[in-house]
């Protein structure tokens, strides 16, 4: 049941209210899931809607985190992922097409900016850590 849970989008890509916390549970398992808002082509039009999400699910006595940048096509298909080791790598902002993450360098907590606008095979978290761009 939980699977099923986890392929349907259809609360948060309707809703779209940007920074918008969707959380589920199933059991011991839960997704947390954010509508961060869309690319756009030159001329204005929706290229992808942008989730972000953490699951975390039980297997045996341990729970397992999964952190992933979702896109989306105008149909609202998943399209492309970008799985991250950390839920602190997540992206806090999509706006003009740059996915805004935060990072710690030197004790210092700083912003660093991923122009996504063309999604190329690689998103970068910060200066140095980047993550393959895949499809689902």
């Amino acid at each position: 049941m939980f699977s099923q849970s986890l392929n349907n989008f259809d609360d948060v890509l309707r809703a779209k209210k940007i920074n918008k916390l969707f959380t589920k549970r199933v059991g011991k398992d839960i997704y947390q899931r954010t509508f961060l808002g869309t690319i756009r082509e030159n001329d204005g039009s929706i290229k992808y809607y942008v989730v972000k999400e953490f699951l975390r699910i039980q297997a045996a006595f341990v729970f397992h985190g999964h952190s992933r940048i979702l896109f989306f096509n105008k149909q609202k298909n998943l399209t492309k992922e970008c799985r991250l080791s950390l839920p602190t790598e997540l992206p806090f902002e999509l706006k003009a097409n740059t996915l805004y993450f935060k990072y710690s360098e030197n004790g210092l907590t700083k912003t660093f900016a991923q122009d996504v606008a063309t999604l190329r095979k690689m998103i970068c978290v910060e200066p140095k850590n980047c993550y393959s761009v895949t499809n689902p």
